[in-house]
Formats: C-alpha cells, structure tokens, sequence
C-alpha cells in the first residue's frame, strides 16, 4: 500500500512544482490546461473503488460510523487519498489559472492549497476580493 501511495501521490507533483517554480513559462501555462492528471486519477479512483467495494471494504451504509471504518482501511483510505489529490489539484489549477487572469503570483496561495486543500483556497479567495480585473474595467 506504501508504493501505491506514493506512486499516486506523485502523479501530481509536476503541475504543483510548475505553477510554484515556473508561473511564467508557457510549458506551465499547458500543463495547467490540461486534463491528463485528471484522467489518471479518475481512473486509479475508479479502480481503487470498484476494489474496495468487491473486497468488502466499502461502506455497507452511508452513515458516518460505516464510513468512517471504510477509509480507515488500506483501500479505503487510498481511494479517499486519491479523491483528495484529484480536487486540491482542480482547486490549484483553477487558483493559478484565476491568479493569471487578475495579475497576480498566487505562490503562498497554491502552497497553502497543496498541503492543506481548502485553507489556501480560502485564503485565496479572501485575497481575491480586494483584486480588480480587465473585466472590472468595462464601462457599461
């Protein structure tokens, strides 16, 4: 279980070191753009699902308690690994794609959002409204 932690948890790393080291570079700007990391997660997702639930793994009920002893599994707990990475990497790209569009270098932001996922998006967030963009500009 160790080496498919790993292994997952690696399949994100480009897209976090290019928007953190290389905000600029064109490279980052189709990396970020691109639906690969995705689709290799959906699909190892998928996998480490339909595993779970055929070893018995899976949750018998959606109550918190049957849950909470489905993650705590092996299995279990890389499908809900796998989940997360897939949606902090969304929020991260979604953040620099964002951060390009107002001007700005969303470093600590996207740091913030890859090790603790909803805290940088939050604290991106409550930056962002003070920024104004071109669309702001339009006179009506």
């Amino acid at each position: 279980m160790d080496a498919a932690f790993g292994l997952v948890s690696l399949v994100t790393l480009p897209w976090w070191l290019a928007m953190l080291l290389f905000p600029t570079s064109s490279a980052t700007t189709r990396w970020v753009t691109s639906p690969l990391p995705y689709f290799v997660l959906a699909v190892t997702y998928g996998l480490f699902l339909i595993s779970s639930l055929l070893s018995g793994d899976g949750p018998a009920s959606l109550e918190a308690s049957d849950l909470a002893s489905s993650f705590a599994s092996p299995l279990g707990f890389l499908t809900v690994w796998t989940h997360v990475l897939a949606l902090d990497l969304f929020a991260g790209t979604w953040l620099f794609r964002d951060a390009k569009y107002y001007g700005v270098t969303p470093r600590l932001s996207l740091l913030l959002t890859w090790w603790f996922g909803p805290l940088g998006l939050g604290w991106y967030l409550y930056r962002r409204r003070r920024m104004r963009g071109p669309a702001d500009r339009i006179v009506n």
